[in-house]
């Protein structure tokens, strides 16, 4: 079993850091690997397996990338969020596979930071309240 690079739980992208991605990025190397080695090199399967882990590397080359900007934009932030989700969610996929670790999982992150969580209810709060008329 692998053990986490931390013992720290990120909640939001701002808490993820480089060693995060290269672990999930392993996990996801490691088990398409195996499932790489079981298709073979020829045939459609092979090719769509290719093809996930060109996937897997630049979603965590753009993450490696964008963690290091000092004061990541509003798109940046977002992007963040969107490709750590966008490894978490193939990395679910193998949940049952040996070798993963059971006693963690790779946090959800739904928000940059604090700020835009409390932004994104605010906005739902506001449609709440527009959304609610009555009809005459």
């Amino acid at each position: 079993m692998t053990t986490p690079p931390s013992e720290r739980t990120p909640t939001y992208a701002e808490d993820l850091r480089p060693e995060d991605v290269r672990a999930l990025e392993t996990f996801l190397n490691v088990q398409l690997g195996r499932v790489y080695e079981e298709v073979g090199e020829t045939g459609e399967t092979s090719f769509a397996m290719r093809s996930l882990l060109i996937l897997v590397c630049d979603s965590a080359g753009l993450l490696y990338t964008l963690l290091a900007v000092e004061r990541p934009q509003a798109w940046q932030r977002a992007a963040i969020v969107r490709e750590w989700q966008r490894l978490r969610s193939t990395a679910h996929e193998f949940n049952h596979c040996e070798g993963y670790d059971h006693d963690r999982w790779w946090n959800q992150v739904r928000h940059f930071d604090a700020s835009d969580e409390a932004a994104e209810q605010d906005r739902i709060r506001r449609f709440a309240d527009v959304g609610s008329y009555s009809e005459s």
